[in-house]
């Protein structure tokens, strides 16, 4: 692909002017240094999944995932248990002020996703961005979203067929690139993440177990992809202005291989659903028997817990610094 050559020239170009010099960057296609892109606000577009709540006079808002506690067992501390989105922001040395304990003045992270938003609900996110604070060139962007536009769709097979239900979700994945471009236009970076498979998660398990004309699991896993691949074959993915976030086979990857990446369940949740119901409500107290968030990959059916946001975490700074914004 276009992007990875020109990432992979980049590179080779940095290597040659450490070598022999300002010559070798003019060669490479210009007499400037090179700088790297350092964001000065970290902007958070989509679903459930890059939420923090902000229901805290503190600023130490609840995730959709395993929130941790302090000593006190009671008392939440949002720094630790990071979601994929303050992976990235500490990478940076940005907060956002949903978790914002230490009172920094003024955080430079901007959370705009909102719960069980679908892609329609990011158009109104940026349109909300774009009218009041707007885009700039050292603007970090990051959208996640069409786990439940995905979702939607699956809830109305049989009664649509599979072929009605995968065509809308194209539609939504195609939908998606242009509000991704659509950001890049205005001078911003943007790290788009792909949905997850949804066919790993402990909800297509059960739902796999529910009903025997189709294997649900495996329906939930192609509606992923069907997505993903609309998605992808609509971005301007040129490396200049949008990074890609494979994370779909990074969970496909874990979920392939789990003791290589350092887990042992991953294919059940591990927030209790009696001592939380609500995702939001759990913590590090409300976990099943043996449980860890260090090492299952799924807190509720559908989200991930802290190890699988500290992976995407990781994923997303890896290409932050290494895209050629």
């Amino acid at each position: 692909m276009k992007f990875y050559r020109m990432a992979w020239r980049m590179a080779a170009c940095r290597g040659l002017a450490a070598l022999v010099g300002a010559a070798a960057m003019a060669s490479c296609g210009g007499g400037t240094q090179l700088v790297r892109f350092a964001p000065t606000r970290l902007i958070a577009f989509g679903d459930e999944a890059s939420v923090i709540e902000d229901t805290n006079s503190n600023a130490n808002g609840r995730k959709y995932t395993v929130n941790a506690v302090k000593t006190d067992l009671v008392t939440l501390d949002c720094k630790a248990n990071p979601i994929w989105i303050q992976v990235l922001a500490t990478a940076y040395g940005i907060v956002f002020a949903q978790c914002n304990p230490d009172a920094v003045a003024a955080p430079a992270g901007i959370i705009r996703a909102a719960p069980l938003a679908t892609v329609a609900t990011v158009t109104a996110q940026i349109d909300a961005q774009a009218g009041t604070a707007g885009f700039n060139a050292d603007d970090l962007v990051t959208v996640l979203v069409g786990t439940n536009d995905i979702l939607a769709q699956y809830t109305q097979f049989p009664a649509l067929s599979e072929a009605q239900i995968t065509a809308s979700v194209e539609q939504a994945g195609a939908a998606l690139a242009v509000q991704v471009n659509r950001i890049g236009s205005l001078g911003a970076k943007v790290l788009i993440s792909t949905v997850p498979d949804l066919g790993l998660t402990p909800y297509a398990l059960a739902e796999k177990a529910a009903h025997t004309e189709i294997d649900r699991a495996a329906l939930l896993t192609r509606l992923t992809k069907s997505f993903n691949a609309k998605l992808r074959l609509g971005l301007v993915n040129d490396g200049r202005s949008t990074g890609l976030l494979f994370t779909d086979e990074l969970v496909q990857a874990i979920a392939k291989n789990p003791v290589t990446h350092a887990f042992v369940n991953v294919v059940a949740a591990v927030c209790d659903p009696v001592k939380a119901p609500l995702v939001t409500a759990c913590t590090t107290q409300t976990l099943v028997d043996a449980g860890s968030g260090e090492t299952w990959l799924w807190a509720d059916s559908l989200q991930l817990g802290p190890a699988g946001h500290r992976n995407l975490g990781a994923l997303a700074v890896t290409r932050a610094r290494g895209n050629p914004f």
